[in-house]
């Protein structure tokens, strides 16, 4: 156990070694040394202007402690970055070691745990979640998450949900917590019968197993049993959704697509798909995903809703992945009972990403860093599959392991450069989808104008409103970026087509207006 995790640290740490290079990027700028709030603040819902509609007080008491320790150099975030993996990465290796404990024979399975913790901390997936500064700060509570989860599977139910509270209070995408657990109670703690059709040899740990009830009453007393340990997650999940939606009417972060739930949920099923297509090709990452033609990940002010708005789900695009999803749900019911570890990695996909399929509008459709805990059902998948491989073909298994583990290591490697800065970003973005990206092209302004690059920054603001026509923002920002060279009738000229597309824009008419005095 102990080669087996020097090995992965070692690997995951040679993996990510080059981020502390990299300097501040996107929401950095906002939050490190410039977020510190006191407990009063963070719990009454205090965030940065622009960030309106999330709530994550324990993180916001992590920035003001790192803030106090580190205040704006990046090397001390990277520190936190890399141990947040790190531990990530750990307690991925110890719950598998304890998932697969009565379901595959101690031999056939001792490598599981090994090949499922080195798949999640080589993943390039994660890049986004730990070499993203802020996107590491706001996985603290992924790690109370992991660690609630662990403790749960070892019956310390009192400690799991401390953490699991703490987990709930730091990042949104623990509230699956709850659910997760009962998936585990449903699939993997529930009857079963190994594939060798070996009946399960049950253990002190698990005197509460439903399968262990005689008849009718005895599982009576199972579910109830199984109530009584995971209702204090569901409080802890109610809690937290009262203070935030009741006590402090925190909401949204924008409106559904095209002020439609129904076309909202088209999109994402395309989104789901591109979640599982980027888990098994990581390749053409992104910070801004390229949904389908026209539609950006990035929903922003004047953002594209025609294209949206024409969809259908009778699309050829839509019928596909909706059929996919389908698919993979009936694998979940075929599997339980002989293969419980699939149904359970497929069902942990789904529900982990509840959070971001947009039933709460997030104000953006897909995040790479929204994949740091689904991804375990990917990875768990994909080491059962080679795990299985092994036992026929050893060699061939150990070849291919190889062969991943250097891709996976090499391709974070290289998408951690990508990270160095604002400008590298974007231009990875805007290289990948050079006349779709319109936010892209814009964000790679807005960096290159913050250099004083002011060509440059028209550039690409000019590309990222042929894009996108109705993009009010990059129109604006056009015209800041004339007024700063000094060329106040293209100003003007760009400040008005932005208040023709959005007559509300206060911001342009400030800017408009103090041109018109210095006139």
């Amino acid at each position: 156990m102990k080669k087996q995790l020097l090995i992965i640290i070692f690997a995951t740490v040679l993996a990510y070694l080059n981020i502390f290079n990299n300097q501040f990027a996107v929401d950095d700028h906002i939050f490190v040394g410039k977020y510190n709030p006191n407990v009063i603040q963070a719990f009454t819902g205090a965030v940065p202007l622009g960030h309106e509609g999330i709530y994550r007080p324990i993180r916001g008491i992590f920035y003001t402690i790192y803030n106090q320790f580190w205040g704006a150099n990046p090397i001390g975030y990277h520190i936190n970055s890399l141990a947040v993996h790190l531990a990530s990465t750990i307690l991925i290796f110890l719950i598998v070691r304890i998932l697969i404990k009565n379901l595959i024979p101690i031999k056939s399975g001792k490598y599981l745990p090994f090949l499922a913790a080195l798949l999640f901390g080589l993943h390039p997936i994660h890049t986004e979640t730990i070499t993203y500064m802020a996107s590491a700060m706001d996985s603290i509570g992924i790690v109370f998450f992991l660690g609630a989860f662990y403790l749960y599977l070892r019956n310390k139910i009192i400690p799991s949900v401390i953490l699991a509270g703490l987990a709930f209070f730091t990042t949104e995408m623990a509230l699956t917590l709850p659910l997760l657990i009962l998936l585990y109670e449903i699939v993997i703690n529930a009857p079963t019968v190994i594939p060798d059709q070996s009946p399960v040899i049950p253990d002190s740990d698990r005197e509460s197993r439903m399968d262990w009830f005689p008849a009718s009453a005895g599982m009576t007393e199972g579910v109830k049993e199984m109530t009584k340990k995971i209702l204090p997650y569901f409080v802890g999940v109610g809690i937290y959704l009262f203070v935030r939606f009741a006590v402090l009417d925190i909401t949204t972060r924008g409106p559904y697509l095209a002020n439609s739930f129904f076309l909202t949920m088209l999109t994402m099923t395309k989104v789901l798909i591109q979640y599982i297509w980027v888990l098994i090709w990581p390749v053409n990452l992104a910070s801004n995903h390229i949904i389908s033609p026209g539609i950006e990940a990035f929903v922003y002010r004047n953002y594209q809703t025609l294209t949206i708005s024409k969809q259908s789900i009778f699309d050829l695009d839509i019928l596909l992945s909706i059929t996919i999803i389908i698919f993979l749900i009936f694998i979940i019911f075929i599997s339980r009972k002989k293969y419980p570890i699939i149904s359970f990695s497929i069902g942990w996909f789904f529900i982990s990403l509840l959070p971001v399929m947009e039933l709460v509008p997030q104000g953006s459709m897909m995040n790479e860093r929204s994949l740091y805990i689904a991804s375990f059902g990917f990875v768990l998948l994909l080491a059962f599959g080679l795990n299985k491989l092994g036992k026929k073909w050893k060699k061939l298994a150990i070849i291919i392991i190889v062969l991943i583990a250097l891709f996976y290591g090499g391709r974070t490697y290289m998408r951690n450069q990508d990270w160095r800065n604002d400008i590298t970003l974007w231009q990875a973005d805007v290289r990948l989808s050079p006349n779709q990206n319109a936010y892209a092209r814009f964000a790679l302004g807005n960096a290159y104008n913050d250099k004083k690059q002011y060509q440059k920054a028209i550039d690409q603001y000019s590309k990222s409103v042929e894009i996108n026509p109705g993009f009010a923002v990059g129109w604006a920002s056009l015209g800041r970026t004339y007024a700063d060279m000094g060329k106040i009738p293209e100003a003007i000229t760009n400040y008005k087509r932005a208040l023709e597309i959005d007559p509300n824009f206060w911001e342009v008419k400030n800017n408009l207006n103090n041109i018109y005095k210095r006139l």
